[in-house]
């Protein structure tokens, strides 16, 4: 399992990530339409309002890149 591991060239590994069950929106954080996070259509209006704006209102927190 160590000598796999110590074989790999750096950048070649895939990473995996979540694909959201069922229908969802896009909510835009700022100005930059590539800055936003998937929501599922299926939230009460309520809980939609409250989470976007909590988001919004945390966008600073997020890291859009590694650099970040």
């Amino acid at each position: 399992e160590e000598e796999k591991l110590k074989n790999k060239e750096p950048g070649t590994e895939k990473i995996y990530r979540p694909i959201p069950a069922g229908d969802f929106e896009i909510i835009p954080l700022g100005e930059d339409s590539s800055k936003g996070i998937k929501i599922g259509t299926g939230l009460p209006d309520l809980v939609k309002r409250q989470l976007e704006a909590c988001l919004k209102e945390n966008v600073e927190l997020f890291a859009w890149s590694a650099a970040e």
